[in-house]
């Protein structure tokens, strides 16, 4: 496992990040991935709405959701992850 790491922090390093944001960024990584595969074992239906006008915004967001929900999450936190990794490098 730490060799696998340790090629990781290699990438990173030869990728221009900071030593400083190595960590940060390898770990948020790995956060996102592992929470996005806990989404993707959860029920594709979150929550029930049984009476929409006690939720209403929470109604109109869930029917609004696109389909498959973990698959859309993990895309939207993925692009952000990968445009600050981009400032971080400076472009």
């Amino acid at each position: 496992m730490l060799t696998s790491y340790e090629q990781a922090v290699g990438l990173l390093d030869e990728a221009g990040f900071a030593r400083p944001d190595v960590m940060p960024v390898l770990t948020a990584l790995e956060n996102l991935v592992l929470g996005s595969a806990l989404d993707l074992a959860a029920p594709e239906t979150m929550w029930e709405v049984g009476d929409e006008s006690a939720t209403p915004r929470l109604a109109a967001a869930l029917a609004a959701s696109p389909a498959p929900r973990a698959d859309a999450a993990f895309e939207f936190a993925l692009a952000g992850f990968v445009e600050h990794c981009r400032r971080l490098l400076g472009g």
